[in-house]
């Protein structure tokens, strides 16, 4: 899906100055996305002529921008916080899929009304904010522990499609992927310390405080109204597994499935990983995504069923999940008639496979 250009308020990469704190920005009331002012409306570049250069095209323009919103993530973060002593945004952990058992039934929730999966052309943590736009340091911070029998208080649990080989992708270069969608309006990337790297094959890092303080690409990076106070303990909050999918692995001759069965197992192994790590964190609310469908070039429609055929396993039944949400954008333009849950493009694919899905 061809991302919009970032907005006017990044010609500067000074961070942003703080403001006295507004009346409808009380500790513990959700956060309030103020992106929609006419300051954060796109801008449109017209009459403007590019040279051949490669280096003076509208893609390196955005590149440098997402640089810039990468620089002012980093410079705003610190004084974010230093406002939230108590919360530790590099709290991670490395887990390999071979030092972990399968789920227990006995740990097993056992919510009596299943989930049905839902396919969402969005943003992956704007998902999350529409499954939980309550949930927020406050809340994160005074929670009782979360366990498997009792995820109720826990936070949504976001899929990071992750490189194996760089902590947040090229996020600080302004490189446009998933990974770096959430480094850009998060405290992600405080967590992926570089000693994690390269990833095993079969691994995940686990982060449980992610803070986040900005809004989308597509709602111009604006930062949200409480991340320029004093008092930071009403920002949204989610947990995140990274994970990596494998990268440009061979495919079939109509490249619609992984040519060789292992590279099949060695995905379902990932996602079987993934679902580990978020039944035994105490997570019963996901958003997912479609892990290698870009440019890691894996087969989506495989890759959909891959997931399909994981959470049909014996290990994953019985009511461990509340709600489970794939945010998968659409990389086909609907103007041409082969986007939508009908189309070709990822979005499609994954809807037609996995939307509606009872787990």
């Amino acid at each position: 899906m061809e991302q919009q250009s970032i907005l006017s308020f990044l010609t500067t990469s000074r961070a942003p100055q703080r403001s006295p704190r507004p009346q409808n920005s009380r500790s513990g009331h959700p956060y309030q996305d103020n992106s929609n002012s006419e300051s954060h409306k796109k801008h449109h570049s017209k009459g403007k002529k590019y040279s051949n250069n490669k280096h003076r095209g509208p893609n390196h323009r955005r590149n440098m921008d997402l640089a810039k919103v990468a620089h002012e993530t980093k410079a705003v973060l610190p004084d974010i916080l230093a406002d939230i002593p108590n919360f530790d945004a590099t709290k991670s952990s490395l887990t390999k899929l071979d030092d972990t058992d399968a789920l227990s039934p006995a740990d097993c929730p056992g919510f009596k009304s299943k989930a049905s999966i839902k396919v969402l052309d969005m943003d992956s943590f704007d998902a999350a904010l529409h499954l939980d736009p309550t949930y927020n340091v406050q809340k994160h911070l005074t929670s009782s522990p979360p366990t498997p029998q009792a995820p109720a208080s826990n936070s949504v649990l976001v899929l990071n499609l992750a490189s194996e080989r760089s902590p947040g992708g090229g996020w600080q270069k302004g490189a446009l992927a998933q990974e770096e969608c959430l480094c850009y309006r998060s405290s992600l990337s405080l967590s992926l310390p570089r000693s994690f790297y390269p990833l095993p094959t079969l691994s995940a890092i686990y982060t449980p405080n992610v803070v986040l303080f900005r809004s989308s690409m597509a709602s111009g990076h604006a930062l949200f109204p409480t991340a320029q106070l004093q008092d930071a303990s009403s920002l949204p909050v989610v947990s995140v597994v990274s994970a990596a999918a494998l990268r440009k692995p061979a495919l079939s001759g109509d490249k619609t499935t992984f040519k060789h069965m292992g590279a099949r197992a060695v995905t379902k192994r990932k996602i079987r990983l993934v679902l580990r790590l978020a039944a035994r964190n105490g997570h019963s609310r996901l958003v997912l995504g479609a892990l290698g469908c870009g440019v890691f070039a894996n087969p989506a429609e495989d890759v959909a069923k891959c997931f399909a055929e994981v959470f049909d396993e014996a290990e994953f039944q019985g009511g461990w999940w509340e709600e489970v949400v794939f945010a998968v954008l659409d990389n086909v333009n609907s103007a041409s008639g082969d986007g939508g849950k009908d189309g070709r493009g990822n979005f499609g694919l994954f809807y037609r496979d996995l939307h509606g899905k009872v787990v």
